[in-house]
């Protein structure tokens, strides 16, 4: 599964708190939560094996600015080499203003067999 390979990709960062969705409650800090926003079987003509585009959105969450966009840096650096081949579509800045976190959204759209 494509899930279990990001996580293992991203293992060595925020210390290997990666949470599928949701984040468990009073989870220490770094932490990044990953979710599947589509997935869809592409049909290749080369070698007839369908290869699959998943996009995969990984956010990130820290007390501070600085420490969050570090964190994202992290995120992007451990996916180059992964052996994933991913295509960062998209990162976005938010402030959750209840729970007093930085979060950077990345969006990525990884292929996979």
């Amino acid at each position: 599964m494509i899930q279990e390979q990001v996580v293992a990709a991203l293992s060595g960062v925020a210390g290997g708190r990666v949470y599928p969705n949701v984040a468990p409650n009073n989870v220490q800090k770094p932490y990044l939560v990953y979710m599947r926003v589509a997935s869809s079987q592409e049909n290749t003509l080369a070698d007839g094996i369908p290869v699959e585009n998943t996009r995969m959105q990984i956010d990130c969450f820290d007390t501070t600015y600085a420490a969050v966009v570090a964190l994202a840096e992290a995120v992007k650096a451990a996916m180059k080499p992964s052996g994933i081949t991913n295509l960062l579509l998209m990162e976005q800045d938010q402030f959750d203003s209840d729970a007093l976190l930085h979060r950077v959204i990345l969006d990525f759209s990884l292929w996979h067999y």
